[in-house]
């Protein structure tokens, strides 16, 4: 992975004109969002902004995200409940930058996360997609369990063969609308329908860092088995999908 120079250690600053949006998705996710948003307060770089749609909440999220909300942090809201992947196809539409990030509303961020972030893309000025790795966390978010399964690809891999998801995923927009955008029916698989897509059209970027914490629930999809159905069938539909679009055959799931 090429040297990345960070601006704390007096080597070269990256532009203060580069930001970052963190795209922020919630239904009912309204416990887990002052840890959410205190972490973007927590930020070492203040180059970063947070656009939040909440997707119809019936829980108390609005009441508890309108303290939070300013200059730096802004709502959206979704008429009706309309699913995670239309929130997140309005969130990049919306957003006021050109890097944004993907942070879920239950998990949160390093202190550093967004100076590594623009660091890297103003020393990789082609690259359009940064991923970094990530830790899984307690679901009072305070003790790391185990690291996530990250590393950087070996020559001639990508992330089509390893099967993993990245975390934190982020992204240039002007990268993404070179994709055919995502896929509706790929229901609790968007993250690898995204990171597919992307490293079809910009060259991808690696921190060997813990950038991301990733709260554990019981009540996650993997804990629920009809959410575990619907995963492992979109999952499949998108690993098909990316083969057809990279021509590859011969390799079926």
């Amino acid at each position: 992975m090429p040297k990345l120079l960070y601006p704390w250690c007096g080597e070269e600053r990256f532009s203060m004109a580069l930001e970052i949006t963190y795209l922020v998705s919630n239904y009912n996710k309204g416990p887990y969002l002052a840890d959410c948003l205190a972490s973007l307060h927590a930020q070492s770089s203040p180059q970063w902004r947070c656009l939040i749609c909440d997707d119809g909440s019936t829980d108390a999220s609005l009441a508890i995200l309108r303290p939070w909300l300013g200059d730096k942090i802004r709502l959206i809201q979704n008429e009706r409940n309309q699913g995670v992947i239309y929130t997140l196809q309005r969130l990049i539409a919306e957003a006021p930058t050109d890097l944004v990030g993907i942070l879920d509303a239950d998990d949160a961020l390093c202190p550093e996360t967004t100076a590594y972030l623009l660091a890297a893309y103003e020393q990789h000025p082609a690259v359009g997609f940064v991923y970094s790795n990530w830790t899984e966390y307690s679901a009072d978010l305070r003790t790391p369990r185990r690291p996530g399964p990250i590393a950087a690809l070996p020559p001639n891999w990508t992330l089509l063969t390893t099967g993993v998801v990245p975390a934190i995923r982020t992204f240039r927009v002007s990268a993404y609308q070179r994709t055919i955008g995502l896929d509706p029916a790929a229901c609790y698989a968007e993250d690898m329908d995204l990171t597919y897509k992307l490293e079809e059209v910009t060259p991808l970027l690696f921190l060997d860092r813990e950038l991301y914490k990733y709260r554990q629930l019981a009540d996650s999809q993997s804990h629920d088995p009809h959410k575990t159905h619907v995963m492992l069938r979109s999952t499949a539909r998108v690993y098909r999908n990316a083969l057809k679009r990279r021509q590859i055959g011969g390799l079926q799931r």
